[in-house]
């Protein structure tokens, strides 16, 4: 099992394909998911918004636009952590509509969805190397005009800083591609999903991505 997997199980290292198996060691083991997404979802706000300080050429802060940068962050990763709870546990695909969380992310964050869409799709379809492989470098293609224009575009700082604030940057896009990365993954093994509500789930699946397409295509 690669490092990948085992951090899509944790903190449920065996779970079961059936809701309510018996032999659950926990119980509540959703609320721990619930949790953890939710605390990794408040770390990844604090970072962006140090990274976001970090990089404006007239730095401003308001409590206002901090809070809901990190309430937002915290509920996307609270609802996310939910929804890879319940892929592992074997929901029959409702899960997917996590997908919607990513429109608490803001406008400011729009210039990540589509990379965001993208290497999401490829970790979880990253055995298939064939199909994984365009994804990721669609995804990092999409953020050339990012760097360039929305990044270091009238930098006043040392090329050092520069260096930083890009380094900055990409980890923080891959582990939110990780994070969205349950709404494409296969279902637990054994699920097999209706075909009218996989019909539903692909609907706000698609105007997403669409709305990610159409965001990435003002920027060019």
């Amino acid at each position: 099992m690669d490092t990948i997997a085992r951090l899509e199980e944790w903190p449920d290292p065996a779970p079961t394909a059936a809701l309510g198996a018996p032999g659950r060691r926990d119980r509540y083991i959703w609320a721990r998911y619930i949790a953890l997404g939710a605390a990794l979802g408040l770390g990844w706000g604090v970072l962006m918004r140090i990274w976001m300080r970090f990089i404006s050429t007239s730095p401003e802060f308001s409590w206002t636009g901090t809070m809901f940068i990190l309430g937002a962050s915290a509920i996307a990763g609270a609802v996310l952590g939910f929804a890879r709870h319940r892929r592992n546990a074997g929901g029959q695909g409702w899960w997917r509509l996590s997908i919607l969380s990513l429109l608490l992310l803001g406008a400011a964050g729009g210039v990540m969805w589509g990379t965001v869409i993208l290497w999401g799709a490829a970790i979880a379809r990253r055995r298939t190397w064939w199909l994984a492989l365009p994804l990721t470098i669609a995804g990092a293609l999409l953020q050339i005009p990012v760097v360039g224009d929305v990044i270091l575009d009238g930098w006043r700082r040392d090329s050092v800083a520069a260096v930083v604030a890009v380094g900055w940057y990409a980890p923080m896009l891959a582990f939110e591609a990780w994070a969205f990365s349950v709404v494409f993954a296969l279902s637990a093994p054994g699920v097999d999903t209706p075909r009218w509500k996989t019909a539903v789930i692909a609907v706000p699946i698609a105007a997403v991505s669409l709305l990610a397409v159409v965001v990435a295509g003002s920027m060019g």
